[in-house]
């Protein structure tokens, strides 16, 4: 692979764990924090040439850091958790334990997202910690990276690809694959309604109970039952996984088109085609091997029914 296409593969990779830290914490499947801190301490010795080693396993007690490189007096703790108190707290913790003795430099690792704070730095006389430079999430990863020779980032690419994506084990919960596979699959600028859509403004109740109105009561029913299994599990996905603001508005364009098309197919009966563009999409899903969860697919179908991105309003249909 060439310069770019290594540094495109390296974000995709960090991307991918930043999302699936997220959603994990979000479900409180928080196990995945313990493995990465191991696998911060290959990627960073691997990648800047440090020494690190994981603290919390030569002494369990540890507090503040979790990753230590003495001979570079380095510390860093690698968190899930940006607000500032707890940055607060881990620097109070490293004062405390009188950890700047042995560390010039405590750096906080965010792997979901960082946020970034008002004040410019957190501690003390003994010492300060300074939050644009000392706090990193994989944005400032991949900055860093891209400043090394090809070989490296080479290496590095090559790296990322056999931890992350040859481990079963560190697979996404079904529901939660399946619906960003299914974001993929709609936003694909290759989808057949790219660079079309609706200009319409949503108007929910009108539609719901207009438009559908034989059908109000099913469809309603529809969202409330899936919600109570699903709700949770797609709210969870938006806001922790990087998805952006370009790919969400190109499912909600080929999603309008497309429904519609599939709508006029089965003359304007919503249950039908309902049912046809979910299975339609939980057999392209299916195609490679991944077996979709069906009911999650079903959920962000009927959510963006809801929200009338799927057989978006026709005036002319009711009165």
């Amino acid at each position: 692979m060439n310069r770019q296409d290594c540094q495109k593969s390296i974000i995709n990779s960090l991307t991918w764990l930043s999302t699936q830290v997220g959603v994990y914490n979000r479900l409180n499947l928080t196990d995945i924090n313990v493995h990465s801190e191991n696998f911060y301490r290959d990627f960073l010795n691997l990648a800047f040439g440090y020494n690190l080693v994981n603290i919390n396993i030569i002494d369990p007690n540890a507090a503040a850091i979790d990753l230590g490189d003495e001979g570079n007096k380095l510390a860093i703790q690698v968190t899930s958790t940006s607000a500032l108190t707890k940055t607060r707290h881990t620097v109070s913790k490293f004062i405390e334990k009188e950890l700047y003795e042995k560390y010039d430099r405590l750096v906080i690792l965010n792997i979901a997202s960082k946020t970034t704070h008002t004040v410019p730095s957190v501690g003390n006389g003994s010492y300060s910690l300074d939050t644009k430079n000392d706090i990193w999430d994989i944005g400032d990863l991949a900055v860093k990276v891209n400043g090394l020779q090809l070989s490296e980032i080479q290496e590095i690419s090559n790296f990322l690809n056999q931890q992350l994506y040859l481990k079963p084990t560190e697979k996404l919960p079904r529901n939660v694959e399946t619906i960003l596979r299914l974001i993929e699959l709609i936003s694909d600028e290759e989808h057949p309604a790219a660079g079309e859509g609706f200009l319409d403004e949503p108007f929910p109740d009108e539609k719901i109970n207009k438009r559908f109105s034989d059908h109000a009561e099913f469809l309603k029913q529809e969202f409330l039952t899936l919600y109570q299994d699903y709700g949770a599990v797609l709210d969870s996905v938006e806001q922790e996984s990087d998805l952006g603001q370009v790919k969400l508005r190109r499912v909600t364009q080929h999603l309008r088109l497309y429904s519609d098309k599939v709508l006029n197919e089965c003359d304007g009966d919503p249950r039908k085609a309902l049912a046809q563009l979910i299975d339609g999409f939980v057999s392209m899903l299916n195609e490679n091997g991944f077996e979709a969860d069906t009911g999650a697919a079903q959920f962000y179908i009927v959510k963006h029914l809801i929200k009338c991105n799927v057989f978006p309003n026709k005036e002319e249909k009711y009165g």
